[in-house]
């Protein structure tokens, strides 16, 4: 049985409603020096794009169903924090992930039509436009947790067990994160801004990748409660007898139904549905079972 979800009008519900929003504490600190040095009114306009840049996220997260806890606001950009990634169909993260920086390609569509209406003047819809693109392209590169990260650990989950596809898109996270770190160093004036920033992701990817078992077991969890669609893809996998059953759980896709062949003293090959072994490691409470107990 499939879960079906709901779209859910505005109308009926705002999607900032039941969300906390939380400013940093070192963003304060950014306000008081843009007052100092006279930009403050830029780092206003650049906490609104940020704003704005979230509430696509949440948008699109909750008329998909998604339950949002809260928007935590950082000097440098701003997270919206969910429990969905990972427990859901891979085309609602793309979905999510993207319509951030969708938000930030439609202001600057907003800003150019201002500018050509007389509004704004050409200095300030360049400013505006500029740290629109700026924030959308960033975001866009595939380093976890940016939005880019978020599509490209989704799409690693089409063709990948779900547990490898959190490693690789973790491990390329780090990288990632350490490659821009490194551009922010390079020549004589540091980017320490940029180095901040590559900190951050640096820091994001290596406690996510701690913490990939547990994400790992949410994924589990949630397909023992909620079995894919009818219409996912089958996958065969071919299994020895005497191979744990734990090794096998992490074959495990994403997208896909799995039937497990395993075969026996004969030679015969029996097939398994991806229940049995669901059931087997959470109903009867045996981790340490072989595949051959399953057909025993």
């Amino acid at each position: 049985m499939s879960i079906r979800r709901e779209w859910c009008p505005l109308n009926d519900s705002l999607p900032w409603q039941g969300i906390h929003f939380r400013i940093h504490g070192l963003f304060w600190i950014v306000i008081l020096t843009s007052v100092i040095t006279g930009y403050f009114m830029e780092v206003i306009t650049l906490f609104v794009l940020v704003l704005i840049h979230e509430m696509g996220h949440v948008t699109v997260a909750k008329s998909l169903g998604w339950r949002m806890t809260d928007v935590q606001l950082l000097p440098f950009g701003g997270v919206a924090h969910t429990d969905e990634w990972g427990t859901v169909p891979a085309r609602e993260e793309i979905a999510v992930a993207l319509a951030g920086p969708f938000h930030n390609v439609m202001m600057i569509l907003f800003g150019y039509f201002f500018y050509r209406m007389g509004w704004w003047s050409p200095e300030w819809t360049n400013y505006f436009i500029h740290g629109n693109a700026l924030m959308a392209g960033f975001n866009l590169l595939p380093i976890y947790p940016l939005d880019g990260g978020r599509v490209l650990q989704a799409l690693f989950s089409y063709h990948l067990p779900y547990r490898r596809a959190l490693v690789w898109s973790l491990s390329g996270g780090w990288v990632g994160g350490g490659l821009l770190l490194l551009y922010s160093l390079e020549g004589s004036k540091w980017d320490l801004n940029l180095a901040m920033i590559a900190l951050f992701l640096i820091y994001s990817n290596v406690t996510a990748f701690r913490q990939r078992e547990f994400q790992y077991m949410r994924f589990l969890i949630r397909r023992r409660e909620s079995p894919v669609p009818e219409d996912a893809r089958i996958v065969e996998i071919p299994v020895q007898r005497e191979e744990a059953l734990t090794n096998v759980m992490r074959k495990l896709r994403k997208e896909s139904y799995h039937v497990l062949l395993v075969q026996d003293l004969r030679g015969r090959w029996h097939p398994l549905p991806e229940e049995a072994v669901l059931r087997r490691f959470f109903d009867e409470k045996k981790p340490d079972s072989r595949m051959g107990d399953l057909i025993a």
